[in-house]
């Protein structure tokens, strides 16, 4: 029998030929787009294309980062936020640490200000709503407090002077998140000014319908992660979202979490053989259909431990339980990635001890500590430096000289560890008073200033 040809121009192809034909351009397709993709994707790394490792391998060299847009979502945050405990932790944590020790004011102060300037600080409870600032700055990616001076409420656009702050005339903080403020398109241009190159004006909304033009030196601006430029000014001069760069990692855990708790529902399943069921429930008429489910539904209420089940000889039961085993170790995997891509120790994302030979709590804890003293550093001093010396005019009248503070430790210290240093310190004051460096009077209240801090001295 003679092969069936394809002539095309006096000449022919086998079909053999043409199948290998299709197959080599369908191949040089495949080479086209993968050659396209890691044009796009980059293919710089190791690769081996004989066994397809690295760039050679369309598992890898096809695989891109793409924008999530969550942190353009705000309704969605707020969804995340309100309804994902995990996410509220994430949020809620750092904010609340910058903010819990407190931080230490050094200069020339007398005692009877310190206290003052404590009760207005509690009176309007600066703490909690620094804390609210930095917790929406951290969710949306920024947020404002407005220093409210009471007075000609027309002035709020223009330049606060310290000099025009009159005695107890602070009011207090207003917080606003991103999504209640339009940062204006004018620029501060003086390069000597802490906000240069940031907006001039802050549209913020008013707890009625209205908004109010507020200038940026009676705004405490807090932001989000920090982006490059171009991405700043995409995002109208705010940061990003804390949640945006761990998207993948807390839905990739909840979904584990979830699937988990849905495993419990199918530890023990139970499985009737029925002769002619199949056939009856397709075949069936719908009075019989509904007499057999009914059965089921009875024998199924009659299972239990203590119960009794009548099956016909051609029936069979059987049960069939599942294995847990892998499982837990999944879960702690999921767990210690979010806890990882959050900066949060496990054992304090997730409120559990740290268990194992090799556990690192306090190696966790003390980087934890650290990164949140980078954070105080980056968002809460330059708040408290604008802040302070309008509490000052407003509270004391005057702004000592040489002022400045200190952000209280976050670990505590144990008992030891207080005692040498208290050692420590009282060695020096003495000496220092020996020596005739310092006074008797200043010899005391540099230990009554110390003794507070480290719980010593408390006769003096």
């Amino acid at each position: 029998m003679k092969k069936k040809e394809n002539k095309t121009a006096g000449s022919y192809v086998s079909r053999e030929r043409m199948q290998q034909y299709k197959a080599d351009a369908a191949f040089a397709r495949r080479m086209l787009q993968m050659n396209v993709m890691r044009r796009i994707c980059g293919g710089d790394g190791f690769s081996n294309a004989a066994v397809s490792i690295g760039a050679a391998s369309p598992l890898f060299s096809t695989g891109t980062f793409v924008r999530s847009g969550i942190g353009a979502d705000f309704q969605k945050l707020t969804t995340v936020y309100r309804e994902s405990s995990l996410a509220m932790r994430i949020i809620d944590m750092p904010a609340e640490d910058m903010t819990r020790a407190g931080y230490t004011l050094t200069g020339d102060f007398e005692a009877e200000d310190l206290e003052e300037l404590k009760r207005v600080e509690a009176r309007h409870n600066i703490t909690g709503e620094l804390t609210d600032a930095i917790r929406w700055a951290r969710l949306y990616g920024g947020a404002v407090a407005v220093i409210d001076i009471f007075g000609d409420p027309k002035k709020m656009d223009t330049p606060l002077e310290l000099s025009e702050v009159l005695p107890g005339s602070f009011q207090g903080l207003l917080v606003r998140d991103r999504t209640q403020v339009n940062p204006s398109l004018e620029l501060e241009d003086n390069v000597d000014d802490p906000d240069y190159g940031l907006p001039m004006y802050y549209d913020v909304e008013l707890d009625g319908d209205g908004r109010i033009r507020v200038h940026h030196s009676r705004v405490l601006r807090f932001t989000g992660r920090e982006l490059p430029q171009r991405e700043l000014v995409r995002e109208n001069y705010w940061g990003a979202s804390e949640l945006e760069h761990i998207w993948d990692e807390i839905q990739r855990y909840t979904s584990v979490s979830a699937n988990a708790a849905e495993l419990v529902f199918r530890a023990n399943l139970s499985t009737l053989k029925m002769d002619g069921l199949g056939e009856m429930m397709a075949l069936g008429t719908d009075d019989a259909k509904r007499k057999t489910e009914c059965m089921i539904g009875e024998m199924t209420h009659m299972m239990s431990s203590f119960g009794m089940l009548l099956l016909n000889p051609d029936e069979s039961l059987e049960t069939h339980s599942y294995s847990f085993g892998g499982l837990k170790e999944m879960h702690e995997a999921f767990m210690t990635e979010v806890a990882g891509a959050a900066e949060i120790p496990l054992t304090k994302l997730f409120g559990r001890s740290p268990d194992g030979m090799n556990a690192t709590w306090e190696a966790d804890m003390r980087n934890y500590y650290e990164r949140i003293a980078s954070l105080q550093e980056r968002m809460l001093r330059p708040a408290l430096e604008r802040l302070l010396p309008v509490l000052m005019m407003s509270c004391l009248w005057y702004i000592p000289e040489k002022m400045n503070f200190v952000f209280n430790p976050l670990a505590p210290m144990a008992p030891e560890e207080t005692e040498e240093l208290a050692g420590k310190l009282s060695t020096r004051v003495r000496e220092l008073f020996e020596a005739g460096i310092i006074s008797r009077e200043e010899a005391r209240a540099e230990l009554q200033s110390c003794g507070e801090k480290y719980a010593a001295w408390r006769g003096i």
